[in-house]
């Protein structure tokens, strides 16, 4: 039974590295329940909200504050594997920029962060994330995927320890969310021996390469920024979707809620796994690949189908044994696992639309109409659907949302792909 879903899975050259890539992701999953488990544990159900809306929160303010840039570095290099040393200089230039904009409004107001601490916590943790997801990008762009994804569950290991750690000493809360950027920091430091070997071996390419110099020109501003702004856009209208929900139900609701819900998520969010997985994988190599989307959304299908089943019977098992009977809901996992499912088909098909193209008006148009969807339609019919219904609204407005989606980047793809066959 392995064997051949081994060799089914092996058929392509994408295959090999998605299921490497989901087997480390499946780890950080069970990192994140053990995670959750542990605060509803040992803190309480509107901690665990608390830990949500925090995580949520600075999500969300990474999508503007990185601006796409950490995956435009991803992007250029593929492309320019010689070129990793003047990119990523620019990039961050741009990025630290960015950052000071979009932070100094966010932590002069008490809107978002009531507290000092939490503004320091805010402040800390984009810091420590941009400099983690920077390097992360670079693996990415040189196919490290595997390694790439290892120091992220290096990360989260070490954030379960301080969490263990801070009930131990029965210190607030909010001195143990402090541990979230202790945790990227010190997984940056763990990676830093792998980044230098790849950046010194890279930078002998380089020398050896005469026409480097030459093509250095080539990487201006204008590039750089263009891929990264459709970049921000898929990746908001991508992680919106995820953390909408989670900021508005505390907003409408409370932090108790909110941990009755993060508690259902975080095992209908392991399908979500493969969505994040494909950005990783597919967006990459689609720039030099041109996918066959019909046999692969049936192999997708395939695996998806009896995989979502799974995972709501799961649900249905693991959740009052693991964070207590408090937690019991029996109509909330069905709606979490059909948009969580829904989540994979839209990702897949994005991260083809994203990988296959280079900046147009055509592709700039389709992308902002997929982030407007996101922004605009998935927040009004969260808001109007939790006010009406409660939280399952929540997943209910995600799964109309993607449904939008998913029809426009199917018709993107056939639209761009018959434009690029007539030039």
């Amino acid at each position: 039974m392995i064997n051949r879903l081994r060799t089914y899975l092996k058929r392509g050259e994408t295959a090999p590295h998605l299921l490497k890539t989901f087997f480390m992701y499946g780890l950080i999953a069970l990192s994140i329940i053990g995670t959750k488990v542990l605060i509803a544990r040992l803190y309480g159900q509107e901690e665990l909200g608390q830990f949500s809306y925090f995580f949520s929160l600075v999500t969300v303010a990474f999508l503007f504050t990185s601006f796409g840039l950490p995956e435009a570095i991803t992007q250029l290099v593929v492309k320019n594997h010689q070129l990793l040393r003047p990119i990523v200089k620019k990039a961050l230039k741009w990025i630290l920029s960015i950052s000071l904009v979009v932070s100094i409004p966010l932590i002069s107001t008490s809107f978002f962060l009531d507290t000092s601490l939490s503004k320091v916590n805010f402040v800390v943790y984009i810091s420590t994330y941009t400099l983690f997801y920077v390097m992360y990008c670079i693996f990415r762009a040189y196919k490290k995927f595997v390694e790439g994804t290892w120091y992220s569950l290096v990360n989260r290991f070490i954030f379960i320890a301080t969490v263990i750690i801070g009930a131990y000493l029965s210190l607030p809360f909010e001195y143990v969310l402090t541990g979230l950027s202790l945790a990227l920091f010190t997984a940056s430091i763990v990676s830093l021996p792998s980044l230098i070997k790849l950046w010194k071996e890279v930078e002998i390419r380089s020398e050896e390469d005469k026409t480097v110099e030459k093509e250095k020109e080539n990487i201006t501003s204008k590039e750089l920024l263009s891929v990264a702004l459709s970049l921000a856009l898929m990746q908001a209208g991508f992680y919106l979707l995820r953390e909408t929900d989670i900021l508005i139900i505390s907003y409408l609701s409370n932090f108790t809620e909110l941990g009755l819900y993060s508690a259902h998520s975080s095992l209908s969010n392991i399908i979500r796994l493969i969505a994040y997985v494909f950005p990783v994988v597919i967006l990459p190599m689609a720039v030099a690949s041109r996918y066959k989307i019909s046999a692969s959304f049936w192999k997708i299908m395939k695996i998806l189908v009896p995989f979502s089943l799974l995972v709501l019977a799961t649900t249905y098992l693991f959740v009052p044994l693991l964070y207590g009977k408090e937690y019991t809901d029996y109509v909330l996992p069905i709606a979490l696992v059909v948009s969580s499912a829904l989540m994979v088909i839209y990702s897949y098909f994005n991260s083809v639309l994203v990988g296959e193209n280079k900046v147009s008006s055509n592709y700039l148009t389709l992308i902002t109409i997929d982030f407007f969807i996101t922004l605009v339609v998935n927040t009004g019919l969260t808001i109007l659907f939790i006010k009406w219904w409660g939280i399952i609204g929540a997943p209910i407005a995600t799964t109309i949302t993607l449904l939008l989606k998913i029809g426009l980047n199917l018709y993107g793809i056939k639209k761009l792909r018959q434009e690029n066959l007539n030039r």
